[in-house]
């Protein structure tokens, strides 16, 4: 059987980081097309972005294909991306299945399945086997009740069944690098979360104990799984081996969240002398101390990055967080004296904020000593805590007119007391303030160590350039309308 996978990603031309200056493979895409390779299936995947397709394009390799099935995988951000091409693949030709997964089809998908006739079948939850199953099922009515996760029409009537879980994900195989649109050496990683190049995101996780009320993780991943320390080191081998990788981005949603994993996996790399450098995602707590950032950086971690969010101990008290100010500023000035560099995540425009809270948030990002941050606007996703009574705290913003959130310039909520062009401003202001600053230019030099680091360094720099130039041209574009 022939099968097209799809992340439905196409270029904004708004400049801005995370939809133009980098791309990187489906993770979640390559695991399914292991799976299904294993059966005998042929499989395909399409990434519009790193192939330089438009969406006509694009339908026009899934209809010439002759697919037997498709397959769309979507986030909030690229939902009416996915929308798109499923109809307009539909029109080409009605006889293609398509089926949807994502984390956006897991709140309200009997609306999305009602609303979207050209939806055939939807995943709910972790779907790395429903389309495996459901080829197996042959579709037929009767088997479908029994496949996992899979949402379905019978008679117009949705079938909703009970979501599956992966218990022992160390069964998964590795994704199939090998039939990805382009090598691994050709995706481009984000800005300042790579040391050197080949560079690859990983995840040796599912789950997420944390209550954050902005993340579509707290609907379905709460309960944890990990991979085994030999079944990363051996992940890492391979890649290493195979595709020349140098350097790995660990995107668990919480890497150091076992330490005694953390330590058998650092312990291993060291014993393989793996030699890569790598960055994770942490969470800035009292488990994260002196004895654990020095065996990361001996195994090779060059950068954290904490999602520090807000200044404000009011605002993060609202998105539940978890985590207080002293807190991270003790991590990362730990981090800091042992030469590991810092990436920090803010979110501006967040429930309860003002001017005030806005400034808390400068003052930290200002006075902390680290390298980088990534600034984004506060975005309440479909199914997550914050969703049903997100208006007690703001309004969306009516210029998103698309409802495509991260993917342009401008915020997609307004709190009460702010305005959309306060945030649009205090997101520059703070992108600006941050690297233009004789201070934090001095960081980053002490921090090159070869020509190749320059190198990141001076591209960063010039996309960052280009990031606050597409912010304003977008402002003064909208200004014009």
């Amino acid at each position: 059987m022939k099968i097209v996978l799809v992340t439905p990603n196409f270029r904004s031309g708004l400049g801005l980081v995370g939809s133009d200056h980098y791309v990187n493979p489906s993770i979640g895409l390559g695991l399914i097309s292991s799976i299904l390779l294993s059966k005998g299936h042929d499989v395909i995947i399409k990434d519009p972005i790193i192939e330089g397709l438009s969406i006509e394009q694009l339908v026009d390799h899934i209809i010439k294909y002759k697919a037997d099935i498709l397959g769309i995988s979507a986030v909030t951000m690229n939902y009416n991306n996915a929308v798109q091409l499923a109809e307009n693949v539909k029109i080409r030709n009605n006889n293609i299945p398509i089926i949807v997964g994502g984390p956006h089809f897991y709140s309200n998908i009997d609306t999305i399945m009602r609303d979207n006739e050209f939806f055939d079948f939807a995943c709910v939850g972790e779907g790395d086997y429903v389309i495996d199953k459901l080829i197996d099922a042959n579709y037929a009515s009767e088997k479908l009740s029994e496949i996992e996760g899979l949402v379905y029409r019978k008679d117009s009537i949705i079938f909703k069944n009970p979501m599956g879980i992966c218990t022992n994900i160390d069964e998964l195989p590795l994704p199939a690098y090998q039939i990805y649109p382009k090598p691994l050496k050709w995706y481009k990683p984000a800005l300042y979360t790579y040391k050197r190049l080949p560079n690859m995101m990983m995840v040796t996780s599912r789950g997420c104990p944390s209550k954050c009320i902005y993340c579509q993780g707290s609907i379905y991943n709460k309960r944890v799984r990990m991979h085994s320390p030999e079944y990363v080191i051996n992940h890492i081998k391979f890649v290493v081996s195979n595709y020349g990788i140098r350097d790995i981005f660990f995107i668990d949603d919480i890497f150091t969240l076992n330490r005694k994993r953390l330590y058998e996996i650092c312990d291993l790399m060291l014993k393989e002398n793996l030699k890569i450098t790598w960055t994770c995602f942490i969470k800035a707590n009292s488990s994260v101390d002196e004895e654990m950032l020095k065996l990361m950086k001996k195994a090779g971690c060059w950068m954290i990055q904490p999602g520090i969010e807000s200044g404000s101990p009011d605002v993060l008290k609202i998105l539940k967080k978890g985590s207080s100010f002293t807190q991270v500023e003790r991590v990362c000035r730990l981090a800091d004296k042992l030469g590991i560099q810092i990436k920090p995540c803010f979110m501006l425009g967040n429930p309860g904020e003002t001017k005030a809270t806005l400034k808390k948030t400068f003052d930290i990002a200002l006075s902390l000593p680290i390298n980088h941050i990534s600034v984004s606007f506060f975005s309440p996703l479909p199914g997550t805590p914050v969703w049903d009574n997100v208006h007690r705290y703001g309004d969306f913003n009516p210029n998103d007119t698309d409802n495509v959130y991260f993917s342009t310039p401008i915020p997609c909520f307004i709190p009460h007391a702010m305005k959309s062009e306060d945030l649009e401003n205090k997101r520059e202001e703070l992108y600006y303030k941050f690297y233009f600053r004789m201070s934090n230019m001095l960081r980053n030099i002490k921090y090159l160590k070869d020509i190749h680091e320059l190198r990141r360094l001076i591209k960063g720099t010039v996309i960052l350039f280009k990031l606050i130039l597409g912010i304003i041209t977008h402002r003064l574009r909208s200004l014009q309308r």
